[in-house]
């Protein structure tokens, strides 16, 4: 039986930037959240300055100052910030359900609560939370299509709100944390992320930070780096404690450069792999699944953009980073993921 659920039941916590572009689309999702879940306490926190918004009964917050991290490619990395956003607008929600949206996404419509309300039907404990977490599938990797490990999505999570803070109460995460102790990788067989010196994308620290601080011992060499152990816990993690669904589902619709080639949107897990995984959860099944990661990661990368795109990253900055950060910009104008 479904638990009879209202949208003043839950809490909506949007992060991110006010403006893009001259655009105020904290405004828009704001009254996107305001039209779909209308009695839903609203949280808005940025590290933006506070802006004047036409909705009186937002919370706006200001986040405490966080550090960024400097990629060697040029390349900002905020998840020091997002983590502040997360933390700062969690401990003023109120209410026993929590959404957690960025900026840039827009409720079209009212999905979201029927999810709230199914997953408080279902009695199944989590097995790191007090019931699992529902999150979008968009950046949830399938790491047989690209061998990304640990890559929990934050786009859109739901969930019990004090599970919610339980996963976001990782603290800000320290330089040696992220970045690779020797400088950047330049092997190019396995490599999928081109030229970094990070050694770990934010979605897998935030991840990975959380899993540490349950009391379990799990970590990744690079990126890329993969075994058939961290694969196996990997997958066990996820289907304990996460609920996916696919986001066309979901009623919240992304930027539109979150679908373009460099995004790499169709390397995404969908629901209907985890209804597979689900279903083959015995060690031969793992096995196969291992296996196919093994081709795809040092055989058919061949045939794999975003390897090929990776590659020429080493070879670029190599040669010249002058040229290499031209090109990855006109790349990204050219397939739509800039910000326009």
């Amino acid at each position: 039986m479904t638990v009879d659920l209202c949208s003043q039941d839950v809490s909506v916590v949007i992060q991110g930037a006010i403006f893009e572009n001259g655009v105020n689309i904290a405004e828009q999702v704001v009254g996107s959240v305001r039209k779909w879940l209308p009695d839903a306490q609203i949280i808005l926190c940025t590290h933006d300055d506070l802006p004047q918004l036409s909705f009186v009964d937002v919370t706006l917050v200001k986040a405490v100052p966080a550090n960024s991290f400097v990629d060697i490619n040029g390349n900002c990395n905020n998840v020091n910030k997002l983590i502040a956003s997360m933390t700062s607008g969690l401990e003023l929600a109120t209410r026993e359900y929590c959404i957690k949206l960025r900026t840039d996404h827009v409720l079209v419509d009212g999905s979201m609560l029927c999810c709230i309300a199914a997953m408080a039907s279902n009695a199944e404990k989590a097995q790191l939370f007090h019931r699992k977490i529902g999150v979008s599938n968009l950046f949830l990797r399938n790491p047989l299509k690209m061998p990304y490990l640990f890559h929990l999505t934050d786009t859109l999570q739901y969930g019990r709100t004090e599970d919610l803070r339980k996963l976001w109460s990782i603290g800000q995460l320290p330089e040696n944390f992220l970045y690779l102790q020797n400088g950047p990788r330049i092997n190019p067989i396995g490599t999928f992320q081109g030229f970094t010196s990070f050694r770990l994308l934010p979605e897998q620290a935030i991840f990975l930070r959380f899993a540490q601080k349950n009391g379990l011992a799990l970590d990744l060499e690079h990126i890329s780096h993969t075994s058939f152990k961290l694969f196996n816990a990997w997958e066990e993690l996820l289907l304990n404690n996460f609920e996916v669904h696919d986001w066309q589902s979901l009623g919240v619709v992304p930027p539109a450069r979150f679908l373009s080639r460099p995004y790499a949107s169709e390397s995404v897990i969908a629901g209907f792999d985890v209804g597979k995984m689900r279903a083959h959860r015995l060690p031969r099944h793992r096995a196969l699944r291992y296996a196919r990661l093994l081709l795809n990661k040092y055989l058919l990368c061949w045939f794999n953009c975003r390897w090929l795109v990776s590659v020429a990253s080493l070879l670029l900055f190599s040669f010249s980073p002058k040229i290499a950060i031209a090109s990855r910009n006109r790349y990204r104008r050219f397939t739509g993921a800039g910000r326009t």
